[in-house]
């Protein structure tokens, strides 16, 4: 996707990656790549000196926003790494790989991740959508999702509901 600066119409580069941070949970970093792919040098945008991302473009508002590409980045996690990263419930049960995430261009949040389930569901492309409300943890090397409510506990929940109501 292009980078293009809103003050002057200049196209800076395309994004090379996204960097997440997982313990907020929403883009951190753009990062462009200038000139092409064997030469030219990568900087750093902050999300927050990001005028907007569309469907076509990301927009800065002007080159003052790119800085040189850090090192510094070893909290933060690919987007390229997070997709296919493996999904287990924190009571160990495999839940698949992360097949893609969905961003909101405003906020840049990771607002939910598309789960391929373990074995040949997975292969035939079923996927299920998770909020990131679910996941517990984003490491390096899984995504941990909070284990939902075991029925007796739904179940207690119901009849909690039930009785409130019918308390009113």
């Amino acid at each position: 996707m292009p980078v293009i600066a809103v003050e002057s119409g200049e196209r800076f580069g395309q994004v090379q990656d996204i960097l997440i941070d997982p313990q907020e949970r929403r883009i951190a970093i753009v990062r462009v790549r200038r000139g092409g792919p064997f030469r030219g040098d990568v900087s750093d945008v902050p999300f927050s000196d990001l005028h907007g991302i569309g469907r076509d473009a990301v927009m800065v508002p002007s080159s003052q926003v790119l800085r040189p590409a850090t090192a510094t980045t070893e909290h933060l996690r690919r987007i390229d790494d997070l997709v296919g990263s493996r999904v287990v419930t924190e009571r160990g049960e495999a839940a698949g790989t992360v097949d893609d995430a969905e961003i909101d261009p405003q906020t840049g949040a990771v607002t939910h991740l598309l789960i391929a389930p373990p074995g040949i569901s997975g292969l035939l492309g079923r996927r299920r959508t998770v909020s990131i409300d679910q996941v517990r943890t984003i490491g390096r090397d899984a995504v941990v999702l909070a284990a939902p409510p075991s029925e007796e506990t739904q179940e207690a929940r119901t009849a909690n509901a039930a009785e409130a109501a019918s308390d009113q």
